[in-house]
C-alpha cells in the first residue's frame, strides 16, 4: 500500500505543476474508489507545498477534499507555506493577498458543518503566530462597528468568516480583532511572505536532502 501511495502521489504532484485543480479532482477520485484512508496516505507522501498549490487553486464553493480530511495540524503548516505562492503583489494591488487568505480561510471554515473539526484547526491555527496573521488578514482595514451579528450574513462574506470565527471559539476571535485592529495590511503580508519563503526553502531543502537518501 505505501508504495502504491507513493506512485500516485508522484502522479498528483506531477499534475499539480500544470494545474491545482486538476490534481484536487485526482484526489477525490482516490478517496471515491479507493477510500478516504488511501487518499490520506496519497497525501502524507505528498510535500506541504504542493498541497498549498492544490488547496489554494480550491475556494468554499468548490473545496478541495485535502481541507475536509487533513488534520488541524497539517492545516497549520499549509497555511504557513501558502503565501510563498503570493507573487507581484504591489500597492496597486495590496487588497490581494487579502483576497487569497479569505478564499483559503472561507474553504476551511465555511465549505462544511463539521464545527468539531474545525475548531480544532482554529486553534492550531491561533497558538501559531504566523497563524493568527493569516487568519486575521482578511480583516484588516474593515469596520465591524455597524455589523449585525444576529442577522444571517452573505455567504462567503468576510462578515460570514468573521461570526463563524466568533461562533467557534469567543477567544480566537478577540485575538483576531485585536490584530486586525492594530495591524497594517504591508507589515502582516510582508510578515507572512517571509515566514513562508523561509519555510519554503527549508521544505525544499529537506527534499533534495531526502533525494540522496540511501534506499
Amino acid at each position: 500500500m505505501t508504495k502504491n501511495a507513493l506512485i500516485l502521489a508522484s502522479d498528483i504532484i506531477e499534475q499539480a505543476q500544470l494545474s491545482g485543480r486538476r490534481a484536487g479532482t485526482s484526489l477525490e477520485a482516490i478517496a471515491s474508489e479507493q477510500g478516504d484512508e488511501k487518499m490520506l496516505a496519497v497525501l502524507t507522501e505528498m510535500d506541504i507545498l504542493t498541497v498549498a498549490k492544490i488547496v489554494r487553486e480550491h475556494d468554499a464553493t468548490i473545496p478541495s477534499i485535502a481541507t475536509w480530511l487533513m488534520d488541524a495540524d497539517s492545516i497549520k503548516q499549509l497555511l504557513s507555506v501558502e503565501p510563498s505562492y503570493w507573487q507581484n503583489i504591489d500597492e496597486d494591488h495590496v487588497f490581494c493577498a487579502q483576497t487569497e487568505a479569505h478564499s483559503l480561510l472561507t474553504q476551511i471554515f465555511l465549505s462544511s458543518d463539521d464545527e468539531e473539526k474545525q475548531l480544532e484547526v482554529l486553534k492550531a491555527i491561533v497558538e501559531d503566530d504566523f497563524g493568527l496573521l493569516y487568519l486575521s488578514l482578511p480583516f484588516v482595514g474593515h469596520d465591524f462597528t455597524e455589523l449585525e451579528e444576529d442577522e444571517e450574513q452573505t455567504s462567503g462574506s468576510i462578515e460570514e468568516l468573521l461570526m463563524k470565527i466568533k461562533t467557534l471559539s469567543e477567544e480566537a476571535y478577540r485575538e483576531v480583532m485585536t490584530v486586525s485592529t492594530n495591524g497594517t495590511l504591508e507589515n502582516i503580508e510582508n510578515a507572512l511572505k517571509q515566514n513562508a519563503n523561509k519555510h519554503r526553502v527549508t521544505a525544499l531543502e529537506m527534499d533534495t536532502d531526502d533525494m540522496f537518501a540511501p534506499l
